[in-house]
């Protein structure tokens, strides 16, 4: 599995989409930021209001990825060469979690310079801030085992944008969630799903451990159920 991640892990750098994603980290936390600055609304729980449009980007782009192993035939020539099929799909999830996180990471880092020069450290609490910061990147590797599922199952071009008609509905859920006066109960099981879960990071998260967990749970299930579909999936 070593070899197709590394392979994996070449041919994303080498794609222009993915290299743009990286550099659409730094663009987006200055320009909220500056936005922020602008309208006197600058603080340090402002970072978080541009990962929702973040997730969807990555994942149409990751899905992409995917996809392209299909119109080019490539996982059938992994299998011939020998590799498992667990092996491929895990080695394809792992690169996904790179994906999503390390432009997320660099959003991440960005913001918080940005701040500091902006509005310095008043406001900011670091325990709740770094706690915020665990969730989001949990919640994205989640984003990642769905975008890795739903593009390894439909094996075709369709794998980068089925993955933003998924997420859609998440994001209209936890809108209803915010207007609607719902149950508590009701209200935990709709923020355990990781698109809510970024969504209410505007403020500090006062269930993080639960959200981490959630995604964990989330991720684990979908990368199970994708490898058990893809090792029984008909390639031809």
């Amino acid at each position: 599995m070593n070899k197709l991640l590394k392979v994996n892990m070449k041919l994303m750098m080498r794609r222009l989409d993915v290299r743009v994603c990286a550099a659409l980290g730094i663009i987006l936390a200055i320009f909220e930021a500056a936005v922020s600055k602008h309208t006197d609304t600058l603080d340090w729980y402002g970072m978080f209001e541009m990962l929702i449009m973040f997730a969807f980007t990555l994942s149409a782009v990751g899905g992409l990825f995917i996809s392209r192993d299909y119109s080019l035939n490539t996982i059938r020539n992994k299998l011939t060469v020998g590799h498992k099929r667990t092996s491929v799909y895990l080695a394809n999830q792992i690169a996904e979690s790179i994906f999503f996180c390390i432009p997320v990471m660099i959003y991440f880092i960005t913001s918080v310079i940005a701040d500091l020069i902006l509005i310095g450290a008043k406001g900011a609490k670091p325990s709740d801030i770094i706690m915020n910061i665990a969730v989001a990147l949990f919640a994205m590797i989640a984003l990642s085992a769905l975008t890795t599922f739903i593009s390894m199952t439909v094996k075709n071009s369709a794998g980068g944008v089925l993955p933003l008609i998924t997420f859609y509905p998440m994001l209209m859920l936890a809108a209803m969630a915010q207007e609607l006066e719902l149950k508590e109960s009701t209200l935990n099981l709709i923020n355990s799903i990781p698109i809510p879960q970024l969504t209410i990071l505007f403020e500090p998260d006062k269930d993080a451990a639960m959200h981490i967990l959630s995604s964990i749970a989330i991720t684990v299930v979908f990368t199970f159920a994708g490898t058990a579909l893809f090792r029984r999936s008909d390639l031809k």
